[in-house]
């Protein structure tokens, strides 16, 4: 049973989107540099056979970083028949495609993983798909773990096993052991030594308990009746705490409530508004008026141009023309910006097309109507065709079974009817002479015809075929007839492929699938579009261009001064054309100025005359005294205010119960009186509690161990628990050993010779520094040429590596005839010196005449120094 990888197809899968990689039978090389996707690839191996790992681990996906279909197809031959899988996204680990390209058949998704078992996702990481870090973990195993890891390898499938026989044999161990004191089943067993002992105990005192449970509950009901007084007598107490507490709060009340406001009108909130809105407007009146000032003073003083303008009155003839322009230009300016950003969009768009579908520099032709009826019409009949050969094969199938199942036996091909013609027709000649000696003509015909019926049922009627061999018959007729309909379609599928290769051919879609043909014609369409827009906006950007270089042109030889960028000349136009209608307007602009201040003063007198009006009205002469008049109001209001406050903090049942004591002192006596009656009540109720307390002590010295039907029925429930506990820890160490004895029995007779072959590799790796491998029942340990023993922990990070890589080839030979799967190496050798990485490649060179071997490495001299079956450089 052998596998090995031919092709790997990527559609997209991190760096890599449509590459194909050729891989022979024996020894194949891959070389490059970092990052140049040897783990990608790795990876990708791992994904395709065994599935996509969770979007929860987006670092293993390695989804396509150019957005391309994720996913890609292995084409593999296993036992001699060959392979096609795909996958590409999808969910449960991505949608999978298999097929036998050997029979032209499609198989269920399912039978990939029949196909590669027992080998899964995880054996393979571990053991076939070998890299530097988990070569490196060898360091990290424990003495059981490098234990259970050769189990591993000796019995396939076995870490599930030993993973619960470890489960069920700590499970014991927490359940039971003979020395400890932690385990469940050790402490039942104390607490049940202590029940035992406290039931006798208890056995001893059984009057003076119930005497003291009858003082005991006398007590409590005390206890609850002191309880209860108490409670209401600490709420009255509480209550006059509170009043005393609220008192001083009280007495300010009471005095803001001596004072006895009037209202006064013209001096509310109101009235301040109005008042602060006219002296604003006043202040905003005579801000104006300053400002109309100082614009008439600046329009008079200003008389001097800027050099600019001075050249332009010498050329206004020439230059008005042109400013009248500038609108029109500016427009002309911000389309030959739309024209470039948009023959930009066009031209990236049509590029990426043509990267897409272009072949050779020329990109295909459009479809015609009749051409795509046409290849509708015949990707449908083919699809049909291949569907009807599918089924024809199907049924084919089933009529060769039921042929050879109907294979007659040697006693179903003899009739023995048919034996007998002879004596059938013998016995109707001799009726039929015999009738002729009969006495009477109606006896003689009557007996000629019995003769003439009996020989014509030897000869006529009794078959020489079985009903058997007529069955098998009518099934080869079934079967020809079947396989006359597959040859005529596959001859009627050949001739619907070449038409549509011509078509292809014809259009330039040679190498593109025809169930990418829609896509293409669409995108094909689409770059024609884009072609025509291009040379549209092309011919629009020249026109605009045209038309800013000669209005620039035309501008510098009248202004020899003015920028050559547009935006620049823009903004100095405008300002030439803003001076000039400046000083064609200065003239109406005093004017203007002039009677504006006049309005200006009128507003500043009509709003000076309103506060005056304001004030006289209530009787003041300043706004000082207005706002001294509304603060006394205010001072008013907030009293009101604050004795409102009052009475809310004081709440409305207190206050009307201060409002009926008398006096402080009154309060402070009732105070009192009720504090004196909770210390009493408080006294007593210790007192009681003291004594139940007392008895509740006596109780718990008598009954420390529990009532006698108590500890009987604890000891009871104890027991049984006790058997339950002894019946699990023994399911838990029956099954755990029997897990370890059968798992001994599976690999016992593969792991010494994976052990010795192991020992051999790890020889050659190391250059016969150390020679053999053994693993005892506690450990793991590696012979050195002289004879010393070491164990893992005293080796080197690249000779311990190199143990482990050891023992997974070894593996990877010996279980060749019952595991086909190749070996993939990722840089794994980076802690191998030049030695011992040589010797490793001559190693995997050797075994590559049993399994293939595909090594991703980042070392130039495999291709100079190595002999390889398939050498492929991936900057290439």
């Amino acid at each position: 049973m052998t596998m090995r990888l031919n092709r790997l197809t990527i559609y997209g899968f991190g760096k890599f989107h449509d590459r194909t990689f050729h891989l022979t039978k024996g020894f194949n090389a891959l070389l490059g540099p970092n990052e140049a996707g040897k783990s990608t690839l790795t990876q990708f191996i791992s994904a395709i056979l065994f599935g996509f790992p969770t979007k929860k681990h987006p670092a293993l996906r390695y989804e396509p970083l150019d957005g391309s279909r994720f996913g890609g197809e292995i084409a593999f031959t296993l036992s001699g028949t060959d392979y096609l899988v795909s996958r590409v996204d999808g969910p449960r680990g991505g949608k999978v495609t298999l097929r036998n390209t050997t029979l032209d058949l499609t198989l269920p998704a399912a039978t990939l993983a029949q196909l590669l078992a027992p080998v899964d996702a995880q054996l393979f990481a571990h053991v076939y798909a070998i890299n530097e870090p988990q070569l490196g973990t060898v360091f990290a195993a424990s003495k059981q773990e490098l234990i259970d890891r050769l189990r591993h390898v000796g019995a396939v499938g076995s870490d599930f096993w030993l993973r619960q026989a470890q489960l069920l044999e700590n499970s014991a161990e927490d359940l039971y052991k003979p020395q400890g004191r932690k385990p469940t089943l050790n402490q039942l067993l104390q607490e049940h030594q202590v029940l035992t002992d406290k039931l006798n105990k208890a056995n001893t005192s059984y009057t003076t308990y119930w005497e003291l449970r009858q003082r005991q509950q006398h007590l409590q009901a005390q206890q609850t009746d002191l309880q209860r007084q108490l409670a209401v007598h600490r709420q009255i107490a509480n209550q006059y705490d509170q009043q005393l507490a609220l008192w001083p709060v009280y007495q300010q009340w009471v005095t803001l409530g001596d004072a006895t406001d009037r209202p006064v009108s013209g001096f509310q909130q109101n009235d301040a508004a109005a008042l602060e809105r006219l002296t604003n407007q006043v202040t905003a009146t005579v801000a104006t008026l300053k400002d109309d000032q100082d614009q008439l003073a600046t329009l008079q003083e200003q008389a001097q141009l800027p050099p600019l303008f001075q050249d332009y009155l010498l050329v206004t003839a020439q230059v008005d023309p042109l400013i009248a322009q500038l609108p029109e230009m500016t427009i002309a300016a911000r389309e030959q910006y739309r024209l470039q950003t948009e023959q930009a969009d066009f031209q990236r768009r049509a590029s990426s097309i043509e990267q897409q579908y272009a072949q050779g520099g020329q990109m295909p032709r459009v479809f015609s109507l009749a051409t795509t009826q046409r290849v509708h019409e015949l990707t449908s009949n083919l699809t049909l065709a291949t569907q009807k050969r599918r089924r024809l094969q199907q049924q084919l199938n089933q009529l060769n079974e039921q042929y050879r199942q109907q294979q007659p036996t040697r006693q179903q091909r003899q009739n023995p009817l048919a034996d007998k013609q002879i004596g059938w027709l013998a016995a109707g000649l001799v009726v039929l002479v015999g009738s002729m000696f009969l006495p009477a003509t109606i006896f003689k015909l009557a007996g000629a015809m019995l003769g003439v019926a009996v020989g014509y049922y030897g000869v006529f009627i009794v078959d020489s075929s079985t009903p058997a061999s007529r069955q098998q018959q009518s099934l080869a007729e079934d079967i020809r007839d079947v396989q006359a309909q597959l040859r005529e379609g596959s001859h009627e599928i050949n001739q619907l492929t070449s038409q549509l290769d011509d078509i292809g051919d014809a259009h330039g879609l040679g190498e593109i699938p025809v169930v990418q043909w829609a896509a293409a014609q669409e995108a094909i369409v689409e770059w024609d579009r884009l072609t025509q827009r291009i040379e549209a906006a092309d011919a629009q950007l020249t026109t605009a261009t045209t038309a800013l270089t000669d209005f620039k042109t035309a501008v510098q030889r009248a202004l020899p001064a003015v920028t050559t960028d547009f935006p620049a000349l823009t903004a100095q136009l405008q300002e030439l054309q803003a001076t000039r209608q400046r000083l064609q307007a200065q003239e109406s602009d005093v004017t203007a100025s002039a009677v504006r201040l006049k309005r200006d003063q009128v507003a500043v007198d009509q709003a000076q005359h309103a506060v005056t009006t304001f004030l006289q009205t209530r009787n003041l002469r300043s706004t000082d005294a207005f706002y001294q008049q509304y603060q006394q109001i205010r001072e008013q209001g907030n009293r009101a205010s604050q004795r409102t406050a009052l009475a809310q903090q004081i709440g409305k049942q207190p206050l009307a119960a201060l409002q009926q004591v008398t006096s402080h002192e009154a309060l402070a006596q009732q105070t009192t009186t009720a504090a004196g009656q909770v210390v009493t009540l408080q006294h007593q109720l210790d007192t009681a509690t003291a004594q139940l307390a007392t008895t509740a002590g006596q109780l718990a010295h008598l009954t420390a161990s529990g009532t006698q039907a108590t500890l009987r029925q604890r000891l009871a429930n104890l027991e049984t628990q006790m058997q339950d506990v002894t019946q699990a820890w023994l399911v838990d160490r029956l099954v755990s050993q029997w897990i370890a004895a059968t798992l001994a029995a599976a690999s016992g007779d593969r792991l010494p010779q994976i052990v010795k072959m192991a020992s051999q590799f790890y020889g050659k790796l190391t250059e016969n520094r150390y020679t053999e491998i053994e693993l005892t029942p506690a450990t793991l340990r590696v012979r050195r040429m002289d004879g010393d023993w070491r164990s893992v922990s005293q080796l080197s990070r690249g000779t311990a590596e190199q143990l482990d890589l050891a023992v997974k080839l070894a593996f990877a030979v010996v279980m060749a005839q019952q595991v086909a799967m190749p070996v993939v190496i990722d840089d794994g050798f980076v802690n191998f010196d030049a030695q011992r990485r040589e010797a490793a490649y001559r190693l995997l060179a050797s075994i590559s005449a049993d399994i293939q071997v595909i090594l991703f490495t980042a070392d130039t001299t495999v291709a100079d120094g190595l002999t390889t079956e398939n050498l492929i450089r991936l900057t290439d």
